[in-house]
């Protein structure tokens, strides 16, 4: 057979072309031994494919139906609640496009007093009430205070003690000069 001809049947063998006699005829050509082997490394196993192709035994597109058509059928409380779940997704995306477009802008500032005189009794009253309630704050501070003052009187009691101390070191070399003299008065 020629190389051209066995070429075209393996495309043809490929996008699934053949017919059964064409198949058989390439099986038979790999086969042969005297196929080149780079023919027959690159297609030979399309010779050990068998022509045949088995049937299904009993039962088999029985129980394919019974695997792949299942029937579902939706109760009634399911489908009414999925229409209630509908509504619902519906209703708030209608409440959110409505408060999207009918309150986008802001509020326009408007005066509360027509006499000026009235807005700022009013403003002086609410101040002194806000400064009232932030005195009232400052009373506890005063133990605070107290701990600050007592910690100075620690460092002064801290001060003296060097000062005592300092003394003392001092005192310390008229020890040294003394133990002669007291020799003196025992004798």
């Amino acid at each position: 057979m020629e190389q051209e001809k066995i070429r075209e049947l393996i495309n043809k063998y490929f996008e699934g072309e053949t017919t059964a006699e064409e198949e058989q005829l390439l099986r038979e050509y790999l086969n042969d031994p005297s196929v080149p082997d780079q023919l027959r490394r690159k297609f030979g196993y399309i010779a050990s494919f068998s022509g045949k192709v088995p049937e299904p035994s009993e039962g088999f597109y029985e129980r394919l139906e019974s695997v792949t058509h299942t029937q579902v059928t939706m109760r009634p409380a399911r489908r009414a609640l999925r229409h209630l779940a509908t509504a619902a997704a519906v209703a708030v995306i209608v409440a959110g496009l409505w408060m999207i477009f009918f309150h986008q802008g802001s509020p326009v500032a408007r005066d509360t007093y027509d006499d000026p005189v009235i807005a700022m009794a009013e403003v002086k009253s609410i101040l002194l009430t806000v400064s009232g309630k932030m005195n009232s704050g400052v009373e506890q501070l005063g133990q605070v205070s107290t701990i600050t003052e007592q910690r100075e009187e620690l460092e002064g009691l801290g001060r003296i003690s060097d000062i005592v101390a300092d003394n003392l070191s001092r005192l310390r070399y008229l020890h040294e000069i003394e133990p002669g003299h007291k020799e003196n008065n025992t004798d």
